[in-house]
């Protein structure tokens, strides 16, 4: 007993030797130099470590802390808390160093591409062993070490990674937190992964099994046989819980030539992986499910000075190499969000069917859209699914049959009740459809289009209510030029004809797509029926922008704010050109493009005005830009003039010539930022031109003169009773309008004022004669008036004196040291010379002959008093 105690005394007394020998006997920091300097030789990375410690019982490890891995003068992209490493001995005997269980906990793991002159931390995995030149000593030369894994096991470890070098202008990252990461048998043909971790707040697990792992990490490995993997990827908890299953094999497992992968799986929403890859998915998708299968095309695998590429690079190459040999997909929702495309409503897809049996079957897509709150059913075919991708991703020149249908749905009764539209109106749709057919392809595309429409809503565009069109039908081609680095090159409409209700007749155009392209079309309208044009907003209305334009609403005896709302805005400078900003401002991209419309109208009716032979040209080149009245007349009054835009200098220059202009009342009026108080056709005649930075500059800079005159209109009542004067309470004017022989005036402008003379208002039994100064300054004015009442054949006049400044609006009479009105000038019928003057001699429409009205009987009595007509 003595003897075996004695043994077993000795035997613990030698392996704890044997254990504590290398503490003392060998020199760690020693140690750890040598170990840094083999791998930074072998490796090209610098590795520091902390406290290190090597012991040999029961078995061979090795421990160390606070280690780090950088490249020379870069960031550490490695740091982990700790590392621990069970090794075997005999490997070492024959210098392999063999990994049996490899422990790291509390790492943190930075990936960041860059360009070649910064500090790039993209994993080192190269393409090829490159053996580096090994350490001489002396004449001998010391041989590398191999080295391997057994098992790896990673515990509560953060990865980030970052992008410098991808498509998109801003570098695209993301971060991930690794609860686990268990890689077990890497030695063996079929290692198994078991990985846990968290994106975000959402947790996620990713298992298989992988082929041979040194296949994949070395070039020199055999690849004799197909490398096989199978993955599982969870996303999330509980019944909700979104899953994805990749399985396939690859020739070559180093060079990722050979793929075929199956993927399949459920994804109830895509908001965390639109996230992930924010540039890739740019809309909001949503509950995705279905199977797709893919090939790689291995005549895509692009060389890197005669070498292949790194496996990291190789893999991020590898999308686009990928080719779909198969998709069953639905997708239940993706949304675009309003403002895109320049469309107020956000459009929202869903129902998404995507099948195609093979390459060769035929690739459908089908579903539903909504914009506004109208729907519509979709069906588009390709004639192969391998067409289809050859002509929109192949090298070579191809081209796909494309067809596509679309159908309204109309109006439900679930959509008029829908709480989620702000603005209900009684537009709806009905019997809406649209075909498309052609070929497409990369070098260009040629589709031909017809729809049809018994009613039919645009969205709304760039904040115009959508427009209704009743009984319309369309047909004819778009064609599209090829498609290059920059994008489409060109888009051109040809041949279209178009009819309904409200318009009717042939467009071509030529449509900018680059930035140096400008459009060019002609447009031929057969008949244009505005009165039946009619629109319904799908949207909120937004708050309608300030105009500029100040001319007070003369003659509204209360107090308002239409001077003041139509007082220009403060705008601040912008830095550049301020000419450029006001056109930008004003016309947006189309105010840096060249652009050449030609448009012609048979017949146009607009808000009571019927023009006919109408012939217009608007010119854009170099920043100036111009509306030109080539044609056109309304009844027998030839139209002639031009509207420049001159920003090719600074400051911005505007100039308008009319010979003459027959404008809708309501149009100047809103032009002028005023109320619409009168209706009716506005001839103008005369010139005026002005220049300035910004709209005050513009509006106090004007130089010219303009004659305006309406003939045989309506105007309304409220109006008429603050011009009357004191015999206001002679007339019985009630709401609503009443018939205008004449509205008319010549305006001067020049050094800051506008100067109003020969002014004549005339109603059935009230006329008004004027003259009158506004400075475009303070927008003050003052006006003398001399108003004549007409009842049972008497004349009541009094002289009056009108002024007022933003908004404010006095009547009174006129002030001795006033100018006095000559109303001899006028003669005996103020119309006739108000307008004459105001068209200069120029032929214009006629006038109505005086209303009977003003002479005596009992008929005119009876309209004096204003029950009589209107």
């Amino acid at each position: 007993m003595k003897k075996l105690a004695a043994i077993l005394i000795g035997l613990v007394v030698v392996v704890t030797g044997v254990s504590l020998a290398p503490q003392f006997l060998i020199d760690q920091n020693r140690l750890r130099q040598r170990v840094t300097e083999a791998f930074q030789q072998q490796t090209g990375l610098e590795l520091k470590m902390g406290e290190t410690s090597f012991q040999l019982l029961p078995w061979p490890s090795f421990q160390a802390t606070n280690v780090v891995l950088t490249r020379p003068g870069c960031t550490p992209f490695v740091a982990a808390r700790s590392v621990h490493a069970d090794l075997s001995l005999l490997a070492i005997l024959n210098r392999e160093i063999s990994f049996q269980e490899f422990t790291v906990r509390g790492a943190g793991i930075m990936l960041h591409r860059a360009s070649e002159k910064q500090c790039s931390t993209w994993l080192p995995v190269i393409s090829q062993d490159q053996r580096a030149a090994a350490p001489v000593a002396g004449d001998a030369v010391t041989p590398r070490w191999k080295v391997s894994f057994g098992g790896l096991h990673l515990t509560d470890a953060e990865l980030s990674w970052q992008d410098d070098l991808s498509d998109s202008h801003v570098p695209e990252g993301g971060h991930l937190h690794l609860a686990s990461l268990e890689m077990a048998g890497m030695r063996s043909v079929s290692p198994w992964v078991d990985l846990r971790g968290t994106y975000g707040h959402t947790p996620f697990t990713l298992r298989g099994r992988l082929g041979p792992l040194h296949q994949l990490l070395s070039a020199s490995a055999g690849q004799k046989d197909p490398w096989a993997f199978s993955l599982g990827l969870t996303l999330g908890t509980g019944e909700h819980q979104d899953h994805a299953t990749l399985d396939g094999l690859m020739r070559d497992a180093h060079r990722l030539k050979g793929v075929n992968f199956t993927l399949s799986g459920r994804w109830t929403s895509l908001r965390g992986l639109r996230h992930l890859l924010s540039r890739a998915m740019p809309v909001d998708l949503g509950q995705l499910e279905g199977t797709v299968r893919f090939h790689s095309d291995d005549d895509m695998v692009a060389a890197s000075n005669g070498t292949d590429m790194a496996l990291t690079d190789a893999l991020l190459h590898l999308p686009r190499r990928l080719v779909l040999d198969q998709v069953h997909a639905h997708l239940g929702s993706a949304t675009l969000p309003a403002g895109m495309w320049h469309v107020a409503a956000p459009l929202q897809l869903s129902d998404i069917q995507i099948d195609a049996d093979s390459a060769q079957a035929p690739f459908v897509l089908q579903g539903q859209a909504a914009w506004g709150r109208y729907a519509w059913l979709f069906h588009g075919e390709a004639e192969s699914l391998q067409r289809a991708q050859s002509a929109l991703l192949g090298r070579i020149p191809a081209s796909v049959g494309l067809k596509l249908n679309v159908q309204g749905q109309d109006r439900t009764l679930s959509s008029l009740f829908s709480r989620g539209d702000a603005a209900r109106t009684d537009a709806r749709q009905d019997n809406v459809s649209f075909d498309l057919q052609g070929q497409a392809g990369r070098q260009g595309s040629t589709l031909a289009f017809s729809g049809q429409a018994a009613l039919f809503q645009f969205p709304d565009i760039r904040g115009i209510p959508g427009l209704l069109v009743h009984d319309g039908h369309v047909k004819g081609q778009l064609v599209l030029g090829p498609v290059k680095d920059a994008g489409l090159s060109s888009l051109s409409l040809q041949d279209v004809v178009f009819d309904s209700q409200e318009a009717g007749g042939n467009l071509s155009a030529d449509l900018p797509m680059q930035p140096d392209a400008g459009l060019v079309g002609k447009l031929h309208l057969t008949h244009l029926e505005g009165e039946r044009v009619s629109s319904a907003s799908l949207t909120p209305a937004a708050e309608p922008a300030v105009q500029a334009g100040p001319v007070p609403a003369a003659g509204k005896g209360e107090p308002g704010d239409a001077a003041q709302a139509s007082r220009p805005p403060e705008v601040a400078p912008a830095e550049g050109k301020a000419s450029e900003t006001r056109l930008t401002q004003w016309f947006g991209s189309m105010a840096g493009r060249p652009f050449d419309v030609d448009m012609t109208a048979d017949q146009l009716h607009v808000a009571g005005i019927a023009y006919q032979g109408l012939h217009l040209h608007l010119l854009g080149l170099g920043g100036r830009l111009s509306l030109s009245v080539l044609g056109g007349s309304v009844q027998d009054v030839p139209l002639a003039g031009e509207v420049v835009l001159d920003g090719t200098a600074d400051p911005l220059r505007m100039g308008m010539k009319a010979h003459p202009f027959i404008l809708p009342a309501s149009w100047v009026q809103s032009l002028l930022g005023q109320p619409v108080m009168f209706e009716g056709p506005v001839q103008l005649e005369g010139a005026l031109g002005t220049e300035g930075a910004q709209p005050e500059a513009l509006w106090q800079a004007l130089d010219g003169q303009m004659g305006l005159s309406l003939v045989d209109g309506r105007v309304q009542r409220e109006v008429l009773a603050p011009l009357a004067g004191p015999a206001a309470s002679l007339l019985k004017l009630g709401s609503g309008t009443m018939g205008l022989r004449c509205f008319a005036g010549t305006a001067t402008f020049g050094h800051g004022q506008a100067h109003f003379s020969d002014m004549a208002l005339e109603v059935k039994h009230l006329s008004l004669i004027g003259q009158g100064t506004m400075k475009l300054g303070d927008m003050s004015y003052t006006f003398q008036l001399m108003p004549h009442v007409t009842l049972v054949g008497a004349d009541f006049s009094t002289p009056l004196a009108l002024s007022g400044q933003n908004g404010t609006v006095h009547i009174g009479a006129q002030d001795k040291d006033q100018a006095v009105l000559d109303t001899a000038r006028f003669g005996s019928d103020a119309c006739a010379h108000a307008v004459q003057q105001a068209r200069g001699g120029q032929k214009g429409l006629a006038l109505p002959a005086r209303d009977d009205g003003h002479s005596g009987g009992a008929g005119g009595i009876l309209r004096a008093l204003g029950l009589g007509g209107n």
